[in-house]
């Protein structure tokens, strides 16, 4: 199967045809919050921060300067503030999902994108356990089986870390276990990548990591 990296989530692509700005489009509210209220459920640590935002199809493009976001709930409609850079500021609420409620945007089909975009904590130092360095993976672990419920056993599962370092050296990570053994890895660079792709093995978790330098950052493979 082909991994997938849980680091930013396209929701939804506004594609096709349209015309005239003031064409409003509208995704149904369920859809943009489901990953947020799973996570709310099970990621009681708060090892992830994520955050919405609406950006141009055309990477060339800006925002619209008449862009409008609203949610439609119960008969009314609730202005969204967008940032100048794209950030949404969305609500999450179990009442809206309840009711049915539409995300709406006055602009055509295949202009703009939604996207929900989540971030794993970054474990400080060069010494862990590696329960700490796999924090987010037995998070995004416990969210697919609340989520696929019955059928987790098909579903995508979390298969390995992508372990980034800063531009630079090539870094060494080592795991020591408890019975006096050892593995290592190193790194590989390509383009600006500069990282290890680990196994994610919760049996690991009371072995101890050594860094050769700080992370840059940590992402769930999945597959």
């Amino acid at each position: 199967m082909q991994r997938m990296v849980a680091w930013s989530l396209l929701l939804l692509v506004l594609v096709a045809g349209g015309a005239g700005a003031e064409e409003w489009r509208e995704i149904p509210y369920k859809d943009l919050a489901r990953m947020q209220v799973m996570l709310e459920k099970v990621d009681t640590d708060h090892v992830f921060s994520s955050d919405f935002s609406v950006a141009p199809v055309d990477a060339k493009q800006g925002l619209p300067a008449d862009l409008r976001v609203e949610v439609l709930v119960g008969g009314k409609a609730v202005a969204v503030r967008v940032e100048p850079g794209g950030r949404m500021h969305l609500p999450i609420r179990q009442d809206w999902i309840d009711a049915g409620a539409k995300l709406r945007l006055n602009q055509p089909k295949g202009k703009l994108a939604v996207n929900y975009n989540f971030r794993a904590r970054t474990p400080a130092g060069t010494r862990m356990r590696y329960s700490q360095l796999a924090e987010s993976a037995e998070v995004m672990a416990r969210g697919i089986k609340a989520e696929a419920g019955l059928l987790s056993f098909v579903a995508p599962k979390p298969d390995a870390l992508d372990i980034r370092f800063r531009p630079g050296p090539l870094q060494v990570l080592t795991i020591r276990f408890a019975d006096g053994t050892s593995k290592r890895w190193q790194a590989v660079a390509k383009g600006g990548y500069n990282g290890i792709e680990l196994p994610w093995k919760p049996e690991w978790r009371n072995a101890e990591v050594t860094l050769s330098a700080p992370l840059g950052g940590v992402m769930v493979l999945v597959k």
